[in-house]
């Protein structure tokens, strides 16, 4: 769609602006980045660059003339549209100032900044301004960079993300919310792993499964006669990689709404305040920044005698996009991400195997959850084999053969399949993340971090699933892992750009408890937990309360034909604290907020029980769990 460049507002006291002079006429290309006009206000003259790239089919603004804040002074035909149309639609408004459409988001009062001419020989260049599609609003210098500039320093941007995926993207949005000239670096799609192969995609493929499945399991049961079901399991993707899409343009609207400049190519931090950027062509670009903020994320671990090939050995990533559907799948590891694959792949008729060193599914969860998936797997035609290892993985023509021990020793076996798919952890990608001469800490493949997200260069900042976090030996938190999941990533990202701008500084309330952290798995039934497992909570806290609540007894449960699960709540006896928290069950991880909810504002047993519930819902199985606990429940 057409891109407006609108007048942006570069002070706080700013109304209006002046075109000075137009670097660019009608009908001209436009790249993205390059600068299209001079603006001047009651401070200096700005230039500006484009947001996007395109066609200038209009100037609605002619050189002299004075525009209000949020006037569109161009448009720019981005995409297959014809310039001369798009002149043709416009509609000017206030004798030819186009106002931003009322369902346009309100102008970002400050970008990236403009250069101001008349101090450039003192001062230096600044970056220029970058125009939206949403707002086109420029931004003037923030203060960080003020700061820098009063000190004798000048930097192209306040902030510089490495990384585009929900750390990176993150960040780079709320620095665009905060004023910041920010830059973000993604070598691929916006979005990262998580949402364009991991968290979004291979959810849209469970929802699928689980609607195949209930067709050809369910459909007689509630009356309903349905002829052969076929599955097009190439259309499944597709639907999959469509939603992925969809999502990956939201942050590009985003990133334009709030004036976020964005780059794709692989960066690489040279120092303090220093970023070099490779693009796809080759061609390389240096930029400095007051701060740096490194989100780039996490791979999978290959096994030492099997190496992806893609094909036959294989990622998630293959697994959510192959072009044939296996009719063999071997899964190595019980994860989430093993696990939520074996449940697809089993839906939609593939014969599966899952392979787990460990005593049960999902490890890290409590054992009664862990336990029930598996039966529930074991149910539908999963083949579990849990406490056995992979000792070899032999390409045999086209097919794969692996040989498996049982972990306690015992008669190795061989399974053949038509793929494996590896999904036994992930390792960080730091792999010339920095340049040799930054020295810049790693530990163990992983960015090292203090418990702010500190690195040990100054202003380089790292969050996500490429750190490894460092606290201090009498933390609560001192030896509990970083947990690679994307909303960690997320809030990670949030804080450290809050605490750039000058929140947190001395709020320890701010930090994350990783003690109690959410955890979902989405395969059918879901598993959600938070807090301590009952094991553990007996070891450090002593004398619980537990309270399992079963949806078998659920009315809402029954009537949606979804017994399986239970929710089970722990609490601390003397002070009914909540410690943890395990779901298995429908939907069970659109539950969990609210006991992430109830454990940030330190709700006790007895609030959880007071708080009403509609009925007939899942999230009274809640209630009534907490009620278990303290022996007033009323269902059971």
């Amino acid at each position: 769609m057409p891109a407006e460049i609108t007048m942006p507002q570069l002070s706080d006291t700013m109304t209006e602006g002046k075109v000075v002079k137009w670097h660019k006429k009608e009908g001209d290309k436009i790249a993205a980045g390059e600068e299209i006009a001079d603006v001047e206000t009651d401070k200096a003259v700005m230039s500006m660059e484009a947001f996007d790239s395109g066609t200038l089919a209009h100037i609605a603004i002619q050189e002299g003339q004075a525009a209000p804040v949020g006037a569109v002074l161009a448009v720019i035909a981005t995409g297959k549209e014809n310039a001369a149309d798009v002149k043709k639609n416009f509609k000017p408004v206030d004798g030819g100032a186009a106002k931003v459409a009322a369902a346009a988001p309100a102008p970002v009062p400050q970008a990236p900044a403009a250069k101001p001419q008349a101090a450039a020989a003192t001062a230096g260049p600044a970056p220029a301004a970058a125009t939206s599609s949403a707002t086109g609003a420029a931004k003037a210098p923030a203060p960080g960079a003020a700061a820098a500039a009063a000190t004798g320093k000048r930097y192209d941007f306040d902030i510089v993300v490495i990384g585009g995926g929900p750390a990176g993207y993150a960040a780079a949005i709320r620095a665009g919310q905060l004023k910041k000239r920010v830059l973000c670096i993604e070598k691929e799609n916006l979005g990262g792993t998580c949402l364009n192969w991991g968290c979004i995609p291979t959810k849209a493929l469970l929802e699928d499964g689980a609607f195949v499945r209930k067709i050809r399991t369910e459909a007689a049961h509630r009356g309903i006669t349905v002829g052969e079901v076929k599955v097009d399991f190439a259309k499944i993707v597709a639907r999959s990689r469509g939603i992925a899409d969809k999502l990956q343009k939201g942050i590009g609207h985003l990133f334009r709404k709030y004036e976020v400049k964005h780059e794709m190519g692989t960066g690489q931090l040279l120092g303090a305040h220093r970023v070099k950027y490779t693009t796809s062509s080759g061609g390389a670009k240096e930029v400095s920044a007051e701060h740096v903020i490194l989100a780039t994320g996490a791979r999978p671990v290959e096994l030492p005698f099997a190496k992806f090939d893609g094909k036959q050995i294989i990622t998630s990533r293959e697994a959510m996009n192959l072009p044939q559907q296996p009719k063999r799948l071997a899964i190595i590891g019980a994860g989430a991400i093993g696990c939520e694959f074996g449940d697809f792949y089993n839906a939609v008729g593939t014969e599966v195997t899952i392979v787990e060193m460990l005593d049960n599914l999902l490890p890290n969860e409590d054992t009664e959850t862990s336990v029930l998936l598996e039966r529930s797997f074991q149910k539908r035609g999963i083949k579990v084999l849990t406490r056995h290892k992979t000792d070899k993985i032999d390409r045999v023509g086209n097919a794969v053969r692996l040989t498996v021990t049982p972990a306690a020793g015992g008669a190795s076996q061989t399974i053949e399949v038509d793929a494996v798919l590896v999904a036994v952890g992930v390792s960080g990608n730091v792999e010339n993340v920095a340049a040799p001469e930054a020295k810049l800490e790693l530990f163990k493949n992983r960015i090292k971090v203090d418990p702010k997200y500190r690195t040990n260069l100054e202003n380089v900042w790292a969050v996500g699933d490429c750190v490894s976090l460092h606290w201090p030996e009498q933390s609560s938190m001192a030896g509990y892992r970083h947990p690679d999941l994307a909303h960690v990533a997320h809030h990670e990202a949030v804080k450290v750009v809050d605490r750039i701008g000058g929140f947190h500084e001395a709020d320890g309330d701010s930090d994350i408890d990783y003690r109690f952290i959410p955890g979902c798995t989405y395969t059918h039934p879901q598993v959600a937990s938070m807090g301590l497992t009952e094991k553990k909570a007996r070891e450090l806290a002593g004398e619980i309360r537990v309270g399992k609540f079963p949806f078998s007894v659920s009315g809402r449960a029954l009537a949606a034909g979804e017994t399986e699960g239970f929710v089970k709540l722990i609490f601390d006896a003397k002070y009914g604290e909540l410690l943890g928290v395990h779901m298995i069950g429908e939907n069970v991880t659109e539950l969990l907020s609210e006991l992430v909810m109830a454990k940030k504002l330190e709700a006790t047993e007895d609030e959880i029980i007071e708080a009403m519930h509609p009925h007939p819902t899942m999230s009274e199985a809640v209630m009534e769990a907490a009620g278990v606990a303290d022996g007033r429940a009323i269902h059971l």
